[in-house]
């Protein structure tokens, strides 16, 4: 029998049904029944991750919206499913995700929210839960995550903050903790991570912003620095990581654009660079990515759009391609995916 093993569960020692009967420290296992993933240490099989064989990326929320959008990767046509909904409908929302869940934090609908909804993975119907709170309600704050942790960055409250709130993963209640600052109060920035640092990167305050913040994991305490800067002022788009780099996909100053820009983690110093461009002007598009692929969903240019951007990593150079649609249109909404931070950097 042929196996169709999804290409974000490729590249295990092990691909089968059974315990494999002779491993080493560090081989990893794709449990082919149940699609869990365990690594291999000192005689023991120890379980990283649940239920993978298929994955998804999800696009969560929107202007006026709860809808949770659905994409199964490699995703190259169609349409996105509508499998859900939030526990209400939120824009300007952060996100991030563990292994098990992802979460949205925050975000404007009726008011500021301090809202933290979660939904488990495979994800394929009903309601978010609402789990938790951040400190403040708060709008228009970037999100990203390390293995343990999500964090919620800058953002609106009843001003501008600095503030980094930080949630332990699994988060199953409670409230976030406020664990450091950025080096200045700024919203509406991009982020992406890799394993050991997580960005914010342009933004607004009293003006457009360049300057990419970093932020080292755990990251408990302190202020975030800048360490460089995007090719030029960006703020309200989507940004994604592959394991090498993190990608900041098209701009709201001086109206939409389509320019994509990638760092290389990870990252300290320097500038980003315009490596390629959308299929079309967009603003406040959602973003995700599998392990072979970024995704760019929704946004606008003046019109709400409900277009599926897609690139190839490393993604050098080019244009994205138009692979399909979400099942509605809307922008300012957050995306995830279940890309799992331990596979990617395993």
């Amino acid at each position: 029998m042929s196996l169709n093993i999804p290409e974000n569960q490729r590249g295990f020692t092990f691909t089968q049904s059974e315990e494999p009967q002779s491993a080493t420290d560090g081989d990893t296992w794709l449990d082919i029944v149940s699609g869990d993933v365990k690594v291999y240490y000192d005689g023991n099989w120890f379980f990283v991750m649940k239920g993978l064989v298929h994955s998804y990326g999800y696009r969560l929320g929107g202007d006026a919206k709860s809808t949770v959008d659905r994409i199964e990767f490699p995703f190259d046509s169609g349409t996105a499913s509508h499998v859900g909904n939030l526990s209400n409908s939120r824009r300007w929302l952060a996100g991030c995700n563990s292994s098990e869940h992802a979460f949205t934090m925050g975000g404007y609908g009726n008011g500021r929210r301090s809202t933290i909804d979660r939904i488990t993975f495979p994800f394929d119907s009903g309601t978010a839960t609402h789990v938790g709170n951040l400190p403040t309600s708060v709008q228009e704050a970037c999100g990203f995550n390390c293995s343990t942790y999500g964090y919620s960055c800058g953002g609106y409250a009843t001003a501008l903050i600095s503030s980094v709130f930080r949630i332990q993963f699994p988060f199953n209640s409670g409230t976030a903790d406020h664990t450091g600052n950025l080096s200045n109060s700024r919203m509406e920035m991009i982020s992406c991570n890799c394993s050991t640092y997580g960005y914010c990167m342009g933004g607004y305050d009293n003006a457009f912003r360049r300057p990419i913040k970093r932020v080292q994991f755990p990251f408990d305490s302190g202020t975030a620095g800048d360490v460089g800067n995007l090719s030029h002022t960006s703020n309200l788009v989507g940004g994604c990581n592959s394991s090498i780099h993190g990608f900041k996909f098209g701009s709201h100053y001086s109206g939409a654009t389509t320019i994509i820009d990638r760092i290389t983690f990870p990252f300290s110093s320097g500038t980003a660079t315009h490596v390629g461009n959308l299929t079309s002007t967009r603003w406040g598009n959602a973003a995700c990515n599998s392990t072979n692929y970024g995704f760019v969903m929704s946004g606008s240019s003046g019109t709400l759009c409900s277009y599926i951007d897609r690139i190839q990593f490393p993604f050098n150079s080019g244009t994205a391609v138009n692979v399909g649609y979400n099942s509605n249109s809307t922008y300012h909404a957050v995306g995830t995916d279940m890309t799992d931070f331990i596979s990617m950097f395993l």
